[in-house]
């Protein structure tokens, strides 16, 4: 008996880079991740916009489309039975009606993007409420405030040869801000790659995955920005931080002066 020439066929290899090619062909060939509505602007905005051929014949609103572009198609058909009524009736009743028409639409955009700013102010204000307090104090911040991460020193640490070529360091911006973690780690990465010249593509063997991305990020542990990051330390800052908010009968404050006291007890 023999076997087929299917059966005795080798299985067919394919590469990173092929599968990759592959699956971005599936995805544009996928109706699911078909792209969204336009953004296409108000005819308040771009009165042009009415009569541009490629949207002239948009009449009537349907599901796919924008909701200025719904707003225009609307628009569109006021105006075309305004002029068919210019010409069958009366001219100012026509007229009238018609710019009533076209201003209830006007109010209509007006209050919608009013309502949207609304929620995006409420669900911002949470996000970023030092943002919204500088703008409301009027105040601004020197573009260059912190160090910038580096691959030799991603933390922004003072390092031993600062002392004599860079006397002048910022401080380390607070890696809990998510750009500056994410510019931590892409440095980290990059020293990776630069203590290791030998192995060109040691970035994409090492972090091909997510689970590799999380080891990665938890191997990053134990490193961090010292409490002190300029030359020379700031000294003064780093006392308020640990002491500033203790109290002491030196200063004449009359509750740890109590704790003189014979009968003071803690309990």
């Amino acid at each position: 008996m023999k076997l087929s020439s299917s059966s005795t066929e080798s299985p067919t290899i394919i590469n990173k880079d092929e599968f990759e090619k592959k699956e971005e062909e599936v995805k544009h060939l996928n109706p699911l991740d078909a792209p969204g509505p336009k953004d296409i602007p108000f005819w308040g905005e771009d009165p042009n916009v009415l009569f541009q051929g490629k949207y002239l014949y948009e009449l009537f609103p349907v599901a796919n489309m924008s909701y200025n572009q719904k707003l225009n198609a609307l628009s569109r058909t006021i105006i075309l039975l305004t002029l068919i009524s210019i010409m069958l009736s009366g001219f100012t009743r026509s007229v009238f009606i018609g710019f009533v028409t076209l201003v209830a639409v006007y109010i209509l955009h007006h209050y919608h993007n009013k309502e949207i700013r609304m929620k995006q102010r409420e669900t911002e204000g949470f996000d970023n409420p030092v943002e919204d307090l500088m703008k409301d104090e009027d105040i601004t911040l020197e573009p260059e405030v912190f160090d910038t991460p580096k691959s030799s020193n991603p933390f922004s640490n003072v390092l031993m040869s600062d002392y004599d070529y860079n006397v002048d360091k910022k401080p380390a911006p607070p890696s809990f801000n998510q750009n500056v973690n994410e510019e931590i780690l892409t440095n980290a990465k990059k020293m990776v790659q630069e203590i290791n010249p030998d192995q060109p593509n040691i970035q994409d063997k090492l972090f091909r995955s997510l689970g590799e991305e999380m080891v990665f990020e938890q191997s990053l542990r134990p490193f961090h920005s010292t409490s002190s990051t300029t030359i020379p330390n700031d000294q003064q800052a780093f006392a308020e931080f640990c002491y500033g908010s203790m109290i002491s009968c030196k200063e004449g404050n009359p509750f740890a002066c109590a704790r003189n006291l014979a009968r003071h007890t803690n309990y």
